[in-house]
């Protein structure tokens, strides 16, 4: 009588997935910095939801976070551009991270994640995107923001491979994944 349904261990998992976001939010409550340049630790929960969730809700909790962000902590003017870039970080970090399509942490995963992410998406991306809203010269831009995107490489590459390697040795996964009977995962 003890046996979890699908549909039980669906709900356990939003909601897991929903507490998530919400400590995202909060994380992201203590960033610092000015428009251009802000510091936060949100890409380590970003890295525990694309592991634990993969692409596709990794997309999604990035979307809701911005939007929930953006509404309940207005930083400036909301331009829904920087959600699909919200988005499409969540979906690197399902992509790179998902532990159901690894048998193991891979340290080149975590370092291509760091590069994408830095350089691709916050250096490239969110600086094209400031340059189109306020109108400020892209190249200054760029160079202003360059030395911490390069910075935080190591930053975010040591945070989420340590933080990935304690879920692993503390054996979270493998707790959450107890939940949903078809969704075990492969590592040992």
């Amino acid at each position: 009588m003890n046996r979890i349904t699908n549909h039980q261990s669906n709900l356990f998992r939003l909601i897991y997935l929903a507490f998530l976001i919400v400590v995202r939010l909060a994380v992201g409550r203590f960033s610092f910095g000015t428009t251009f340049l802000q510091l936060s630790g949100t890409f380590l929960v970003s890295a525990l939801i694309g592991y634990w969730y993969g692409p596709l809700y990794a997309g999604v909790a990035g979307g809701i976070s911005d939007v929930v962000g953006a509404l309940l902590f207005p930083n400036g003017p909301f331009n829904p551009a920087f959600t699909l870039v919200a988005i499409l970080s969540g979906v690197i970090y399902g992509v790179l991270l998902d532990h159901r399509t690894m048998s193991r942490l891979s340290w080149w995963h975590v370092a291509l994640l760091s590069l994408l992410i830095n350089l691709g998406i916050n250096l490239v991306i969110n600086t094209l995107l400031l340059y189109l809203m306020y109108h400020t010269p892209f190249w200054s831009l760029f160079w202003v923001r360059l030395p911490k995107e390069l910075l935080m490489i190591p930053i975010y590459y040591f945070g989420i491979y340590y933080l990935l390697k304690t879920v692993d040795r503390l054996h979270l996964t493998e707790r959450i994944d107890q939940h949903h009977p078809d969704r075990r995962t492969p590592r040992k």
